[in-house]
């Protein structure tokens, strides 16, 4: 995996020292890395750091938050690599999609981390204040919420997007046909709607929009909700029927 970062170009140097200089910095995982996600915060702490999700065929797969070293060597060496762990947590199955929450109204909310699976999970990360050989700071992954309409059974999650509006909010797509809308802080379900015919695959909020969201399902559809009138959708795509196949078509699902 690499990174261009237009700081911290000379070994112990600050971005306060430093104008701004391409550079192509590596970090290896030591598992198969299947979704990843930049932090949203600029401030000196969370700066270059990155959340990594692992694809594992069984049980113990990890999430991990890895920055850039300040003290990362430009000749990337192996023996000095440029990013360092600074926090880990597993989880079952792999995560389709990682966000951090989007910044509003400064740095004093929670460092929040959301990923997508067997279903929607938000975890707090923490700095612990324990310096790490690179010269970061470690971090605590603490598990926040689980979120799932059913307490028996959860649809697996595909994907969502977090509110840039309101960062309480998060929108989730499933295979169950579905798209939800959750309060994180109450973490309850605002709104669940079906949205497709077939499973959903994708789903994402208009920019600068609180209401309006698109959606991509199996049916071959992109389409478009707005939240305060449910009862109609917009159609902004829809593939022939050659290629979206239907529901009743004997080969779906055979393997």
């Amino acid at each position: 995996m690499s990174s261009g970062s237009p700081y911290y170009s000379v070994t112990g140097a600050t971005p306060d020292s430093m104008s701004p200089r391409k550079e192509i910095c590596n970090y290896f995982s030591a598992y198969p890395v299947y979704s990843l996600a930049w932090s949203r915060r600029d401030d000196r702490n969370s700066m270059f750091r990155m959340a990594l999700s692992s694809f594992l065929e069984e049980p113990q797969n990890r999430v991990q938050v890895v920055q850039l070293s300040p003290h990362h060597d430009p000749a990337h060496t192996p023996e000095r690599p440029d990013f360092g762990l600074v926090a880990e947590t597993t989880t079952d199955y792999p995560l389709t999609k990682l966000l951090w929450q989007p910044i509003a109204g400064g740095f004093a909310q929670p460092d929040l981390l959301a990923g997508a699976g067997d279903s929607l999970r938000i975890w707090e990360c923490e700095q612990t204040g324990e310096p790490t050989e690179m010269g970061l700071c470690k971090s605590n992954l603490r598990p926040r919420a689980k979120m799932a309409t059913r307490a028996d059974y959860s649809a697996p999650v595909t994907s969502f997007d977090w509110n840039q509006i309101d960062p309480r909010l998060i929108i989730a797509s499933s295979i169950d046909t579905t798209c939800t809308v959750w309060d994180i802080e109450t973490q309850q379900a605002k709104t669940q709607l079906i949205a497709h015919d077939r499973e959903v695959f994708d789903v994402s909020f208009v920019s600068n929009s609180q209401d309006v969201f698109v959606s991509a399902g199996a049916d071959g559809s992109i389409r478009m909700f707005d939240l305060r009138a449910l009862e109609h959708s917009t159609i902004l795509y829809e593939a022939p029927a050659a290629v979206a196949p239907s529901t009743s078509d004997p080969n779906i699902g055979d393997s």
